[in-house]
């Protein structure tokens, strides 16, 4: 009877199997590692949706072993071919009792993992040629077994070992082994190496051992032998010499009647685990809800292990993507500094005095209309005053030197091929400061146990690091496309766009009157009477000398004004450094109050023209890596959380 329980668990497998596979696979470029999608798929979940209160008993072992001759035995009928050739059975055969193995659909549903469907089975002939796999009844078996002769795993054709392609995947859905080896493979490492991943390595079936040996080996030879296999396969703790997961222990003389098909083998009981019980025995006895129990147990421990490596090896490559696009984004804000360091002083200025104008008080407006500029203290007044009629529209504005385009085009293009050569080297890296949460998420991906290529963090000087950040797979692989780029085509398209930057943005009055107005909210009484900020825009030259200082909080600049601006790149400092000519005069005052009004300007032109720069970059250089940094998910995908909490209900289930 299916339980809420039963109900759930199905719920957070299935979560499991849709939502981990795509994620690694777009995260990392992986398949999913280990076993556990193929057991979730072929056991546990057929498990849940199918129960028959029967168990799987696998016979595997090398060739010209026995299997078939064991199987025909416990079947009481020649079920499966038998003769002197290793490799003779090329199909699956499961053999069940009639009550049980009522048709196909049975069949099909116990053999889901092989693909192909199950066949009915007429002869025994039919093991022998390769096909589906096939299905037979005999009253002979318990209902509680159905019985599977496979395909032995060390026979090949080609260069391949392709029985054990076969019988690998009914073996991993088996519940109870026989295991049939011979003197000669006993001690074989290939084999019990095998046998030890699948059966070990999920969870421990419970195992029989079948010893065909020459009649002459005594039972401590025989013994010493079958412990050699059962601690090859499981290891561990040992109860009379055996671990826990061997349930029986049994010997079969060589004998060419048997070997013929003229006889049955005669399995004789060994070691005090199997306790003096026949096979047919011993397997009717097995506890079948408990070894279900078991098994079922032990695939969802092995499930929760793996495809938790899975998720967190999903959510690292994630978390490393998303890491690299914002040090690339950092990485192009700051190369655009390189192409802005032309600043429109001119238009700027202009702009700034008319809005401090506007905002006048009225006393004033009606001084300055009347030809009296209050408490100017600058030379050049007569200079002062032809440009305030520009300022207010009684001239129209000039247009911006050419050599002013000319540096911005000379400038982005340096700056371009700088983002290229980002793009083309390993590993990227920006200079943080020690508050930066990009260093903080390096230094927790670095410390992540399963990140292949972790950031490096490197001290520069104090409160400031280098951050490599290697660049992702999926990005890797596009560097071809950033390199074979029409550099022509991009230098074209760079040197229009220049024509754009040498002017103020758009809407930038709007958003620089809300500044003037709360500087002018601030200003103290003698500093509105005098007004010496207005008279001290008219005293500087018409192009600015700017410069940029990144991660310090002390620039040196001689007469330069030194700007902080916040919030351009998002996490550094970054300083303007404004040159201006000795022959201003500009005292000390006047500095600081020029320092306070330019600095809305320039926070305000800078932001808009970095943030147009680096789209420029994103358009015309970036675009493969960011549409494949764009397909990587992110780590706050919903996915993510889904398979997490799916992850924690198997815990609970298992």
């Amino acid at each position: 009877m299916t339980t809420t329980h039963d109900l759930a668990l199905r719920d957070q497998l299935r979560t499991l199997r849709d939502a981990l596979p795509p994620l690694l696979r777009e995260a990392a470029g992986e398949p999913p590692a280990g076993t556990w999608l193929a057991t979730l798929e072929h056991n546990v979940l057929p498990a849940l949706d199918f129960e028959l209160p029967v168990l799987l008993v696998a016979v595997c072992g090398g060739g010209s072993t026995g299997k078939s001759t064991l199987v025909n035995a416990l079947a009481g009928r020649r079920v499966s071919q038998v003769a002197f050739r290793a490799g003779l059975t090329k199909r699956v055969l499961l053999v069940g009792h009639p009550a049980v193995l009522d048709g196909p659909e049975v069949a099909a549903r116990l053999l889901h993992r092989l693909g192909a469907h199950p066949v009915p089975w007429t002869r025994a002939e039919d093991t022998a040629e390769a096909g589906p796999p096939l299905y037979a009844t005999s009253s002979q078996l318990s209902p509680n077994l159905l019985l599977i002769d496979t395909p032995d795993f060390d026979t090949g054709e080609g260069g391949r070992l392709v029985n054990r392609e076969l019988a690998e995947p009914i073996l991993r859905t088996a519940e109870v082994m026989i295991y049939v080896f011979t003197n000669a493979v006993y001690n074989n490492q290939s084999n019990t190496a095998f046998m030890a991943e699948v059966v070990g390595g999920i969870g421990g079936r419970p195992t029989v051992l079948v010893y065909r040996v020459s009649r002459v080996a005594t039972d401590a030879e025989v013994l010493e032998h079958c412990q050699v296999v059962a601690r090859r396969l499981y290891g561990g703790r040992q109860i009379d010499g055996f671990p826990p997961e061997v349930i029986g222990v049994y010997r079969v003389h060589e004998s060419d009647r048997v070997a013929r098909g003229d006889a049955p083998p005669e399995l004789l009981p060994i070691s005090q685990v199997t306790a003096g019980r026949t096979l047919p025995t011993l397997l009717g006895e097995l506890d079948v809800a408990e070894i279900k129990r078991h098994v079922f147990s032990a695939d969802l421990r092995v499930i929760r292990s793996e495809a938790d490596r899975d998720y967190r090896r999903a959510q690292t490559a994630a978390s490393q993507a998303a890491l690299y696009r914002d040090v690339l984004t950092q990485a192009m804000r700051e190369d655009s500094l390189k192409a802005l360091r032309a600043f429109p002083a001119s238009e700027a200025l202009a702009l700034t005095a008319r809005l401090f104008v506007e905002t006048s008080p009225p006393l004033v407006r009606a001084l300055r209309q009347t030809g009296v500029l209050v408490g100017a203290p600058f030379r050049g007044l007569r200079t002062a005053a032809q440009k305030v009629a520009v300022w207010l529209g009684a001239r129209d504005e000039p247009p911006p030197p050419e050599d002013l385009h000319q540096q911005v085009e000379h400038d982005l293009l340096m700056a371009a091929n700088a983002v290229r050569n980002r793009l083309l080297e390993e590993p990227l890296v920006i200079q943080v400061r020690a508050d930066d949460p990009l260093l903080a998420r390096a230094r927790e991906l670095g410390d992540a146990p399963d990140t292949a290529q972790a950031p490096i963090v490197e001290a520069i000087s104090r409160g400031v690091f280098a951050l490599q950040v290697p660049t992702p797979p999926v990005a890797r692989q596009r560097q071809g496309e950033v390199l074979a780029a029409d550099w022509a085509t991009i230098t074209q398209q760079l040197s229009q766009a220049a024509f754009d930057l040498v002017s103020l943005p758009a809407g930038i009055d709007r958003d620089l009157r809300e500044k003037v107005v709360a500087f002018r909210q601030a200003m103290g009484w003698d500093q509105r009477l005098r007004e010496t900020l207005f008279a001290s825009l008219s005293a500087l030259p018409p192009i600015l000398g700017v410069t940029y200082a990144l991660l310090t909080a002390d620039p040196v600049s001689a007469a330069s004004l030194e700007i902080k601006l916040s919030s351009i790149l998002g996490f550094n400092d970054l300083w303007a450094l404004v040159s201006i000519p000795a022959s201003a005069g500009l005292t000390e005052q006047d500095r600081r109050q020029l320092e306070a009004m330019l600095k809305p300007v320039f926070e305000i032109w800078l932001e808009q023209r970095v943030g147009q720069v680096v789209q420029l970059f994103e358009d015309t250089i970036c675009r493969p890596t960011l549409e494949a940094l764009k397909a990587v998910p992110h780590p706050d995908d919903e996915r993510f959380a889904a398979v997490a909490r799916a992850l924690d209900g198997i815990e609970g289930g298992s």
